[in-house]
């Protein structure tokens, strides 16, 4: 079975929340049973307070604590004077003039429930566990009344009379909630604080997990929708990028692709369909003269030959151009980079082409050719074919007598070979598509020259293969201009 991102995020996010909900209802009420806990140990300590008064006055009468050792009921009775006074403070409600009940004989306080009597109060439960959690001790520590059986409390408030120490009087703090009413009432806080998750914490996680899922959900499955699209060859498709997030980075990606994506299909068209028409044309031409040679029409001559001669030397220009460029832009083409010497390769390509060009009435003038090595990291082989493709160029679309200027500038890390002929010049708006592939300015650049449009192409490889540039202008001396720019050896 198949799960979506949708579900996966709702699942996500719905787990991410109720772990959220759940140990922050485990921490809460972990801190709700500390804090009552610490309330009730701070309500308690609120009675040392009176006691420490009265425990003094007490001494003060007899000078020791023979008489509470005694009177038991005496310590009775101040505990439970002052645990009501702690307790009960004077707010209103008329128990603090209420005189306190005398403590309970111990038989009752062991037979509470005997004979159907009602059990105690809440109240007198808490006292009574609060008396016997009071520990006093004389000045030399030792133990008046009370129970040590925990230990000595740690915090003992000093008692003083007359500026002399007459004992400590400490109690035990509470470690967990004991009587009834305390756990009742912790228990009720839970029950409501699990209720408050259950009821409402997880339904609203539910719905934002859903609404948040639904929206980080909507533009990747748009995507996918959009992706099959492409596979169908709707390279037209564009996306509209909501949020500036990465899921909006990756529509805007998307388009991008798509856009390229279009661009390639056009040109790949394109392609295919002048590839087809550079090849019928010689064919085509081809085919007339055999056909004319066959009907009797044209003599089997030396004008004829020459003819087809010329025909088939375009078809096999063209098919070598075309492999050269396939392998260039495939990345094929083998470059054996060394370092070498620019401008004596670029005398010796010119010399090796002296002839052509004399032959065609095409006037060579070099300018900044520096008797100096220029030295480059590159291919010595393909830098040739770029010269020898430029010079063609020229060559082969300027009018004769023409001129050719070719000069070098040196600058900071690169040095720039330009290659500038003669009219006729290239309008404004051929110049950025001059690299392109089978790409002629048909009004003076055209096929009864000779060429398919395919050498500016291999050249831009070429320079792009030695990590340079290549650009086309006007030149000066009222043609086409050629720059390219490489990087000089490091």
């Amino acid at each position: 079975m198949i799960v979506s991102i949708r579900t996966k995020l709702f699942i996500a996010i719905f787990l991410a929340c109720l772990l959220i909900a759940g140990g922050l209802a485990t921490i809460l009420q972990y801190r709700l049973n500390r804090s009552f806990l610490d309330y009730l140990n701070e309500q308690e300590s609120r009675s040392l307070t009176q006691l420490e008064t009265r425990l003094i006055e007490v001494y003060e009468a007899r000078g020791d604590w023979g008489e509470l050792e005694q009177n038991p009921e005496l310590w009775t009775s101040i505990l439970d004077t002052a645990v009501r006074s702690s307790f009960f403070p004077a707010n209103g409600d008329g128990t603090d003039h209420e005189p306190p009940p005398p403590p309970p004989p111990p038989e009752f306080r062991a037979h509470r429930e005997f004979e159907g009597m009602p059990p105690r109060s809440h109240v007198a439960q808490r006292m009574e566990r609060f008396i016997g959690r009071i520990v006093l001790l004389d000045a030399k520590r030792d133990v008046v009344k009370g129970s040590i059986r925990l230990g000595v409390p740690e915090d003992l408030h000093e008692l003083k009379a007359q500026g002399k120490t007459i004992g400590y009087l400490g109690m035990h703090r509470r470690q967990r909630l004991t009587e009834k009413v305390d756990v009742d009432f912790a228990d009720r806080l839970q029950r409501t604080l699990w209720l408050v998750v259950l009821l409402l914490a997880l339904p609203m996680a539910g719905v934002l997990s859903f609404l948040l899922a639904r929206h980080l959900g909507r533009p990747i499955q748009a995507l996918r929708n959009g992706t099959r699209q492409l596979t169908a060859g709707n390279y037209s498709l564009r996306m509209t990028p909501q949020g500036r997030d990465e899921l909006g980075l990756l529509t805007r990606d998307f388009n991008h692709l798509a856009e390229r994506l279009q661009q390639n299909e056009a040109s790949r068209k394109q392609w295919i369909a002048d590839i087809a028409h550079e090849l019928r044309t010689p064919l085509a031409i081809l085919r007339g003269e055999i056909e004319a040679l066959q009907d009797g029409i044209n003599q089997p001559d030396a004008s004829t030959l020459a003819s087809l001669h010329q025909e088939v030397s375009h078809l096999q220009r063209l098919v070598s151009d075309l492999y050269d460029l396939s392998m260039s832009d495939s990345g094929a083409l083998s470059y054996r980079k060394e370092s070498l010497d620019l401008c004596a390769l670029l005398q010796e390509t010119l010399t090796l082409h002296s002839s052509p060009l004399q032959e065609q009435g095409l006037h060579i003038s070099l300018q900044g050719l520096s008797s100096q090595p220029i030295r480059i990291q590159g291919d010595p082989q393909r830098l040739q074919q770029l010269f020898k493709n430029l010079l063609e160029n020229s060559l082969r679309y300027t009018d004769k007598p023409g001129q050719l200027q070719v000069s070098t500038q040196l600058h900071a890390g690169t040095v720039t070979i330009i290659f500038a002929d003669s009219p006729p010049g290239v309008p404004d708006e051929a110049l950025p598509h001059l690299f392109e592939r089978l790409y002629r300015v048909e009004n003076s650049r055209n096929r009864a020259t000779g060429g398919a449009g395919l050498g500016l192409s291999i050249c831009y490889n070429i320079v792009e293969a030695h990590d340079g540039n290549i650009s086309a202008a006007h030149s000066s001396l009222g043609g086409l201009e050629i720059r390219v720019n490489l990087p000089l050896q490091r």
